[in-house]
């Protein structure tokens, strides 16, 4: 959690509360400058040759890697995950997604000829397509994988000859100076990457400030108000909201592996994931799978992640706690039943149990919506064709998953679920891979990141035509010569298109 003392922001462990970091706040005044100093020394970045440009990510890729062990011990400190699973699902991801970006984007960033195929009938001449760098790129990271999803898109815009100026997490500031200070580490020119430490005011100041495109990562109603600030700009952004993420459980799936693999997709982070399942739908009878779940999350362990064989930490401060607490009580008095967990632990430090709720209507659903915690509530369904209408009900529709040892079956469920990534028989780890674009639909944003999509979002396409001076052009004024050129495009309307 992070507390403001004069210009001063500080972060304290979740679970111990002793301070983790400490920084100076970034005035918003200041943010313009900044950006002027990222845009000049973009000038000279976006002309150096990949392989330059390579060799200083492939060094900040080798600085992680270095210091992995490090990483995720402060993860732990500063957002109150274990270290394991720091560096499972923070750590590791961060290092492929670099390495995917030093290994893959020089070619996909390369020039690429445009033949004119059948149009040189027409005379159009040869293109040349080549990725140009916006300028200078605006982040507003997030907290809850402080390293994965803060690193990767850097490590694309610099990629694509950006400048980035970013503003780390105010609840994870210790996180956002060691990511910084491993990019100048690195060797990128002096104000190439700058991070601005604040709360929201810095935010706003630097979607307001002269970047050239944005990146926002956080809840639903801060994103539409970071896009309603862009939009009368015409600043184009990436933005990756909140989910609200199904497990459709088919009634052929094996009970076992299924509630433990679902049983981690929930509570992994503490359930502060955006891709944490937060919606079971039981095809058929959900009383036996209730009872599974709640044995299965009756197990795990909730304390403090410096202490060994804890599963599940604290949420990520009190507030937060708090705020979901109040989320619990209004989808119990919807009409939810709690069967674990459902009340803040009375102890020290921001811990609120692994919560299973169960409903018979899609009441509790909607006023569980937007939860951002522990928590998974279970219902059953009559059938398929209603668990499809249960899974796609959501305004959100970021990530979902269908569970079944029929896998025919079960893909072609997954092909209906509205959501930017369907699992079949897994969840949430698939989210780490380097290769695979990420984002969501609907209310969870757009735009993508990862692998060669997410790699675009980061350049803009331009085609360069050329043809030598002079040359015959049928085309030009005036129109009133002959018929000839009519006669021609009679004739090629006739050669490629008189079956349309």
């Amino acid at each position: 959690m992070s507390v403001t003392i004069d210009d001063v922001l500080a972060t304290r462990n979740p679970a111990s509360g002793g301070e983790v970091g400490r920084v100076a706040a970034t005035s918003p005044d200041a943010v313009a400058a900044i950006i002027g100093c990222a845009r000049d020394a973009q000038a000279g970045w976006a002309v150096r040759p990949w392989n330059e440009r390579r060799a200083v990510l492939a060094d900040w890729w080798r600085i992680l890697g270095r210091d992995a062990r490090a990483w995720s011990d402060l993860i732990r400190d500063e957002i109150g995950k274990p270290a394991t699973e720091a560096m499972a699902g923070d750590v590791i991801p961060t290092l492929d997604a670099l390495r995917w970006t030093v290994k893959r984007s020089g070619k996909l960033l390369a020039d690429e000829r445009i033949g004119p195929s059948w149009q040189r009938w027409l005379l159009t001449p040869t293109g040349r397509l080549r990725w140009t760098p916006y300028g200078v790129v605006g982040i507003v990271g997030t907290w809850n994988y402080p390293l994965f999803l803060n690193a990767a898109p850097i490590a694309q815009a610099l990629a694509g000859g950006n400048a980035v100026v970013w503003k780390p997490s105010e609840l994870a500031i210790a996180c956002g100076e060691k990511l910084q200070r491993s990019l100048e580490e690195a060797g990128t020119p002096p104000g190439l990457v700058a991070a601005v430490f604040g709360r929201g005011e810095v935010g706003q100041a630097l979607l307001e400030s002269n970047i050239d495109k944005a990146m926002f990562t956080g809840g639903v109603e801060t994103g539409r108000r970071v896009l309603s600030t862009l939009a009368g700009r015409g600043i184009p952004a990436v933005v990756e909201l909140s989910g609200f993420d199904p497990a459709i459980i088919l009634p052929d799936a094996p009970v076992e592996s299924t509630v433990r693999a679902i049983v981690w997709s929930a509570f992994v982070g503490c359930g502060q994931t955006c891709v944490a399942v937060k919606r079971i739908i039981v095809v058929g009878d959900a009383r036996p799978w209730a009872e599974a779940f709640a044995a299965e999350i009756r197990k795990l362990r909730v304390g403090d992640p410096a202490e060994p064989g804890v599963d599940v930490g604290p949420m990520i401060n009190d507030p937060a706690r708090d705020r979901f607490d109040r989320t619990i009580r209004a989808t119990v008095e919807a009409g939810a039943e709690v069967l674990a967990g459902g009340e803040p632990l009375d102890r020290p430090g921001s811990f609120y149990p692994p919560t299973l709720l169960s409903a018979r209507s899609p009441e509790p659903e909607r006023a569980l919506e937007g939860a951002f915690g522990p928590v998974v509530l279970i219902r059953g369904v009559d059938d398929a064709e209603a668990a499809i209408a249960a899974a796609n009900s959501s305004s959100m529709a970021l990530a979902a998953s269908v569970w079944g040892r029929d896998r025919r079956a079960a893909r072609a469920i997954a092909r209906r679920i509205e959501a930017g990534m369907v699992c079949v028989n897994e969840a949430v780890a698939p989210t780490a891979s380097a290769s695979a674009p990420f984002g969501g639909f609907k209310s969870s944003g757009y735009g993508r990141t990862h692998g060669e999509l997410g790699l675009r979002e980061f350049v803009a396409p331009q085609v360069l035509f050329e043809r030598s001076a002079g040359g015959f052009r049928p085309q030009l004024f005036p129109y009133s010569r002959g018929g000839t050129v009519d006669k021609f495009l009679g004739f090629y309307r006739w050669m490629f298109h008189r079956r349309a």
